[in-house]
């Protein structure tokens, strides 16, 4: 417990030390006990994550590296060259972690210096032979061992692990994944495989030269300068980058790839890599890469400066992308067939990484605090492509999907600043905030500055800064010198502050002064958040389609305005262009919502019109007819959602929504087509609609495939379980895994082959499913020996090197059939009383449980001793 002291009466001195004078009659002095306050200090102090402070700059880093498969070993020899920040350096810091060491010696002319150094597993100490200045340059060499999956260090929700280097399937002995090594290095992981200063405010420039078997093709930063063979069946490649980039963005892949090549202007060089088999659809996955590159360097301004552009596809990838310089590495999510590419594009990940190599990579946020500075860009520019490429309305849906996102993590409990020093961890900040929020918070400026100055004010912060760290105030300043107005007010409640508006929004007309009120008051917890000042338009609809927009600005509690027109308007549409982020509640008519969904323009105005509508559809037969007709609406965002609102409607209109439904089967979209068919068996009357279902099984999108098979079992379970054996060879696990799920809620038996062969089939995160519906299919199965079977897959699964969340879906699938067999063990023994003896049938059968039930406690036993992750040994307790 903090102590403050206080003295009553300091005050005193200030004003002029009247009781300490001396009396010119009595040359006395008067004493005064003061007494002391004690203040307990009750909250406590909150951690401040301020920017690497910078005593040494590295300049430049070259790496050799190769590496031991059986070991999951890089034996790496660094060059590292350094100069003094500012200040004079005799002794610094060099994060390392977990290596061996072997020799770390200063480059000299003639010959290297062995330098004393201390090393604590985490940072190497080096200490100089003398002092160096900031005009002054040395280079280290540091020979070493890295040793990835010896180190203890966890992830994070948004990266899942942080041992930096990862060898993937390293001896070969799972015959459906091929052998990778691949890297991850932010936030601060690449320490993990080099020596390095890993902090985002540094700088460097490499070469790495990577030796591998000549079979297997890398990737890095920069291009391949040159490649050796060294005789021994193995190849040494070279790469260099000579632009400056944060340590971060370090990488390395390597594995047997196809290269698919493409061009840019016809001068930069662009590469896809993915597995053999998709070879033949990278150019279907990446193809539009060319296209964002034109389109993000002419928007911003700023042409892509980077010397290639490549993108590959790993396995048991722990995030979803990342940025590395020149060098995107996605999860195998984006490694698709051309039927696949129907129903999800990593259209918006590609478009998010490729931003990166302009906010992120050229411009980088100098403190994980300033994370929004890399990633809400990074998301906003999903919105800029998509506006580009698709049109605003499916842009506008994206940016809901974001509000939604953001306002779910906020009701959560997480309420944070999107600029914000006293995470924990750097982990923290990859959240929805640092995201969602941030993208929306951008749209905002955008709206509030106009697309000439935003963009032109982009352009500024990007030239200004190039190849440097920036915080928050370089963003500010370059946005006030554009615009010539002071932007604290904006960047301090939307950046430095937390939450977000909730506004309660109300309408009157008074006939007789020909005025239309609008009533807004700001209804947010203003003990956690803060009062906002938020401009916004707001459109008033007249007969024969006129509209009149007026700006006006909410800074108050409760304001109300005012605007004179003749005739009372049709529509009054607050928040015109759909900029604020905000909760915002209006006070409106259903006539008023029918009318806006018929009339407003945007995609988020007519989203909000439709669902306001369907609360009324019961009653209103206009509401319940405006739901019908959106699903034939031209946005698909809002055929999906009046898709799914079907279920609002009277039992009155059941057939037309059911006619609706059927049409919409054949839309051009396939989750429209995929939400239509989930939803007919709601309306259909005695299976009339069977015949279009099934047709649907034939359709090209395996969404379509899943819904139709899904309804099929809905209304005629054994048509339903028919079809779906057809679907037992599929090679896409989504359709897989419905069949699997399909047996499991009918209890199939004879099907222990086909589940066993799914391990081949489901990849990535969708394991966590498999393992699920495996574990529960085994505990349904009267056969011992596929449980037994399942008990050892899930042990091994439980052990490898993969995300841990996908281990302990292994692990509790191994507890769940443990349980199963105490279930049925007591339900063989309770049948019989105590002075009852059992059948020799009967007895059989608890020697058989038992001697299952201790074959699984002694796997769960031995899984609990070597299983590193505590979060997987609490599900096995």
């Amino acid at each position: 417990m903090l102590k403050y002291f206080f003295t009553i009466g300091a005050a005193f001195l200030l004003a002029g030390c009247t009781l300490f004078q001396k009396s010119a009659q009595e040359p006395s002095v008067e004493i005064i006990t003061l007494d002391t306050i004690e203040v307990e200090d009750v909250a406590p102090r909150q951690n401040y994550m301020a920017s690497a402070t910078r005593g040494v700059d590295l300049i430049h880093t070259r790496l050799d590296v190769k590496f031991d498969w059986e070991k999951q070993y890089l034996y790496g020899k660094a060059n590292l060259i350094f100069k003094p920040h500012f200040y004079d350096v005799e002794r610094f810091e060099i994060d390392a972690k977990g290596f061996d060491i072997n020799e770390v010696t200063l480059v000299g002319s003639d010959q290297n210096i062995e330098l004393p150094y201390d090393y604590d597993d985490m940072h190497i100490t080096v200490k100089l032979p003398q002092k160096y200045t900031r005009i002054d340059t040395f280079e280290l060499f540091i020979e070493y061992t890295a040793k990835p999956n010896e180190l203890e260090i966890e992830g994070s929700s948004a990266i899942t692990d942080a041992k930096g280097l990862y060898f993937i399937n390293p001896l070969g002995e799972d015959p459906d994944k091929p052998m990778q090594i691949w890297t991850q290095g932010e936030p601060e992981s690449n320490s993990a495989w080099f020596p390095t200063i890993d902090k985002p405010n540094e700088k460097i420039s490499q070469e790495l030269a990577i030796t591998v078997e000549e079979k297997y093709k890398t990737l890095s930063n920069g291009v391949l300068q040159f490649s050796e063979l060294n005789g021994d069946g193995t190849r040494t490649d070279h790469w260099v980058q000579k632009l400056e980039h944060p340590p971060y963005l370090v990488m390395m892949a390597v594995g047997e790839f196809s290269v698919t090549e493409d061009k840019w202007r016809d001068s930069l060089d662009l590469y896809y890599y993915v597995e053999e088999e998709y070879g033949a659809y990278a150019n279907q996955i990446f193809g539009d890469t060319p296209e964002m590159l034109e389109f993000f360097s002419n928007v911003l301004d700023f042409d892509y400066p980077w010397d290639k552009y490549a993108q590959v596809v790993v396995r048991d990838y722990v995030s979803g992308a990342m940025e590395n310089t020149g060098a995107v590495i996605f999860g195998e999510y984006a490694q698709v067939t051309d039927r696949e590419l129907i129903d999800q594009s990593p259209e918006d990940v590609i478009a998010h990484e490729l931003a990166h190599h302009w906010f992120g990579n050229i411009v980088t946020c100098e403190s994980w605090a300033n994370l929004p500075l890399n990633e809400s860009f990074a998301t906003y520019c999903e919105y800029l492509w998509r506006e580009h490429k698709h049109g605003r309305a499916i842009a506008d849906m994206h940016l809901n999907k974001k509000l939604r996102n953001y306002l779910s993590e906020f009701n959560r409990g997480k309420v944070e600043n999107l600029i914000r020093f006293n995470h924990n961890d750097p982990g923290d900040m990859f959240d929805r905030h640092s995201y969602d929020k941030g993208s929306r918070v951008l749209h905002m400026l955008r709206k509030y500055v106009g697309d000439d100055a935003f963009f032109t004010s982009l352009n500024k912060y990007l030239t200004d800064n190039a190849y440097t760290a920036v915080e928050i105030h370089h963003l500010r300043l370059a946005f006030e010198e554009v615009t010539g107005e002071d932007l604290n007010w904006f960047f301090n409640q939307w950046f430095l502050d937390k939450s977000h508006p909730k506004l309660k929004v109300e309408y009157d007309y008074d006939d007789s002064l020909n005025i239309q009120y609008v009533h807004v008051e700001q209804t947010q917890d203003f003990e956690k958040s803060p009062l906002f000042k938020l401009p916004v338009d707001i459109d008033f609809y007249f007969l024969k389609g006129s509209k009149v927009r007026e700006s006006i600005v909410i800074d108050s509690v409760k304001q109300t305005f005012a605007f004179e027109f003749r005739q009372e308007p049709r529509l009054v549409n607050f928040d015109a262009e759909k900029m604020l982020l905000a909760e915002i509640n209006e006070v409106k008519h259903v006539d008023r919502y029918l009318y806006q969904y018929r009339n407003a323009p945007l995609f988020e105005d007519r989203l909000k019109a439709l669902e306001s509508v369907a609360k009324h559809a019961r009653k209103n037969s206009d509401a319940a007819q405006t739901i019908i007709d959106a699903i034939n609406d031209p946005v698909y965002g809002i055929r999906e959602k009046a898709i799914a609102l079907t279920k609002r409607l009277p039992d009155s209109r059941k057939e037309d929504a059911a006619k609706a439904l059927a049409a919409a089967v054949k839309d051009e979209k396939s989750t429209v087509r995929a939400s239509a068919l989930s939803r007919l068996p709601n309306f259909q009357k005695e299976n009339e609609y069977d015949k279009l279902i099934i047709n649907a099984l034939e359709d090209s999108s395996y969404y379509v495939n899943v819904a139709a098979l899904e309804a099929l079992y809905e209304t005629n379970p054994e048509a339903g379980i028919q079809h779906a054996q057809a679907f037992e060879n599929t090679t896409n696990e989504q359709l897989a895994l419905t069949v699997a799920t399909l047996y499991l809620a009918e209890e199939k038996e004879g099907k222990n082959e086909f589940f066993l062969s799914l391990n081949s089939v489901v990849t990535g995160f969708e394991r966590v499913s498999y393992f699920d519906i495996l574990s529960k299919y085994a505990t349904q199965n009267s056969d011992y020996e596929f449980r037994s079977q399942v008990v050892s897959f899930l042990n091994t699964e439980s052990r490898k090197d993969v995300i841990w969340f996908i281990k302990l879906y292994a692990a509790q699938g191994l507890s769940l059939i443990r349980s199963t067999y105490e279930e049925e063990l007591e339900a063989v023994t309770s049948q019989y009383e105590e002075d009852e003896q059992m059948t020799e049938v009967h007895t059989l059968l608890v020697e058989e449980l038992n001697t299952k039930l201790d074959e699984v406690n002694e796997i769960i036993e031995e899984l609990k001793e070597e299983v590193d992750d505590s979060r997987v040994r609490m599900v096995l307790e």
